[in-house]
C-alpha cells in the first residue's frame, strides 16, 4: 500500500491531441445543445408498454436489447435525443473547470447557464433532488423517470460546488446545501449501529458508490459552507462503505444478495469520493490507497480501463473518462498521477473519439457501439478532459 501526504500537483500540460480532442467535444456537445441517447433510455420509447407487455422481464429485455444492439434501435423506438440531468450536470462541471484554466466570459456564461437549468430541473416541492429522464428497470430497481437518486444528486451537488469555487456565486453553494439536506432526509438510512445512503427513497440497499457519491457531496458542501454539522454526517455515512472494503483493496458493487461484481467505474466512484473527503479527515488516506492500488492493478490493461476484475472487452467509454478522473482527484497524494491522467487521456482520444467529435459508448471485440450516449460517454469525457486541463494550468 503507497501512502503519500498531500502536497502540490506536478503540472503537466495536456498533449495537444487532446487539447483538440476536448474542443471537437464540447463543439459536438453545442451543436447538439448537449441532448444525447442513453445505454438505459429504452423505456422512454411510447411502444415499451406494447413491447414490454407491462412485466418486468420485458422492461428488463427491451432495456438490454436496446443497450447491446450493434443497429441503435432508437429511431425505430421513436426516442429522441433528450437531455439527463446527471449530464448537464457533467457539462456544468466542465464549463467550470474550463472557465477556470483559461479564463473567459463565455465559458463563465456557459456554465453559469447550465447550473441554471440544472437548478430548474431539481426543483421539487420539498427541495432539490435529480433523476434520469427514462423509467429504469434493472436486477435491482424499478422507478419511474425523474425519481431522485443518490447518483444524480450527488452529482449535481458536486457541479453546484463546482460552480461556487470556479465562479464565486453564493447561489450554486445555497443550492448545494438545500440539495444536501434532501439527501439527508430522504436517502439516510439507519441501520442499526451504521448510516449509509440509499440509492433511492425507501431503498435499504447498500449500494457502496451510491453511498460514497452522496456522502462526498454532503461533506464538500458543509467545508464549503462552514458547516461542520454536514461534514460529520457525510463521513459517518463514509465509514460504512469504509468497512465494506475487502482485504485486497476493492469493494463490491453493493452488499449481498447480489452486487458481488467489482467494475472500474464503480470502484473509480468509491475512489474519487474518499479523495474529495480525506482533504477534510486524514485517516481516509489509507483506504483510498488501498482501493488506488488495487484498482490501478487489477482494472487495467496497461493504458486500457478494464471494463471489470478480468475483463479485455467491452472497452467502455466511462471507464476512460473516470480513470482520468480519478487520477485527477489523486494527484495531491500520487506524484505519478498527472502523467497517468495524461495517458488515460491519450488512450481515451485513441480508443473512443469519432471523427465527429462524439464518444463511442463500447467498443466490443468484434464491432463498436458509436452511439452518442451523452451520460454515459460525451459529456463524461468532456468533464474529465477539462479537469486534466485545469491540472494543467493549477500553479505548482
Amino acid at each position: 500500500v503507497t501512502v503519500v501526504r498531500p502536497g502540490p500537483a506536478a503540472a503537466l500540460a495536456p498533449r495537444p491531441e487532446t487539447r483538440a480532442a476536448l474542443e471537437a467535444i464540447r463543439r459536438w456537445g453545442e451543436e447538439r445543445d448537449w441532448r444525447g441517447y442513453d445505454p438505459y433510455d429504452a423505456l422512454r420509447s411510447p411502444l415499451a408498454p406494447t413491447l414490454t407487455l407491462g412485466t418486468r422481464a420485458g422492461r428488463r429485455a427491451l432495456t438490454q436489447l436496446v443497450k447491446r444492439c450493434p443497429l441503435n434501435l432508437r429511431p425505430l423506438l421513436r426516442i429522441r435525443p433528450d437531455w439527463n440531468s446527471k449530464a448537464i450536470a457533467l457539462v456544468a462541471s466542465g464549463y467550470a473547470r474550463l472557465a477556470a484554466a483559461r479564463p473567459d466570459p463565455e465559458l463563465e456564461a456557459r456554465a453559469a447557464c447550465w447550473l441554471a437549468t440544472l437548478l430548474l430541473r431539481g426543483e421539487r416541492g420539498d427541495g432539490l433532488a435529480w433523476g434520469y429522464n427514462f423509467d429504469v428497470q434493472t436486477r435491482f430497481f424499478r422507478y419511474a423517470r425523474e425519481t431522485p437518486n443518490a447518483i444524480a444528486t450527488s452529482f449535481a451537488v458536486g457541479a453546484l460546488l463546482e460552480g461556487r469555487r470556479r465562479l464565486g456565486a453564493e447561489q450554486w453553494l445555497e443550492a448545494a446545501e438545500r440539495a444536501c439536506e434532501g439527501l439527508l432526509s430522504s436517502l439516510l438510512v439507519e441501520d442499526g449501529g451504521r448510516r449509509f445512503f440509499a440509492y433511492l427513497p425507501g431503498e435499504r440497499r447498500l449500494v457502496h458508490n451510491a453511498n460514497a457519491l452522496a456522502a462526498a457531496a454532503v461533506v464538500g458542501t458543509g467545508r464549503a459552507a462552514g458547516r461542520p454539522d454536514l461534514v460529520q454526517r457525510g463521513l459517518d455515512a463514509l465509514e460504512t462503505t469504509i468497512a465494506g472494503q475487502r482485504e485486497d483493496g476493492s469493494w463490491p458493487y453493493s452488499e449481498p444478495p447480489g452486487g458481488r461484481w467489482v467494475d472500474n467505474v464503480h470502484t473509480a466512484y468509491v475512489l474519487q469520493s474518499l479523495a474529495r473527503c480525506a482533504a477534510v479527515e486524514p485517516s481516509l488516506e489509507h483506504p483510498l490507497a488501498r482501493g488506488l492500488d488495487f484498482w490501478a492493478e487489477a482494472l487495467f490493461a496497461g493504458d486500457r480501463p478494464r471494463y471489470a476484475v478480468g475483463a479485455t472487452y467491452p472497452l467502455d467509454a466511462h471507464c476512460y473518462a473516470d480513470a482520468i478522473e480519478t487520477w485527477v482527484a489523486v494527484a495531491p497524494w500520487r506524484p505519478e498521477a498527472p502523467a497517468a491522467a495524461r495517458r488515460a487521456a491519450a488512450a481515451l482520444v485513441r480508443d473512443m473519439l469519432s471523427p465527429r467529435g462524439s464518444v463511442y459508448l463500447q467498443r466490443r471485440r468484434l464491432w463498436t457501439n458509436r452511439v452518442p450516449c451523452v451520460r454515459w460517454s460525451t459529456a463524461p469525457a468532456f468533464r474529465a478532459l477539462a479537469g486534466l486541463e485545469l491540472l494543467a494550468a493549477r500553479e505548482p
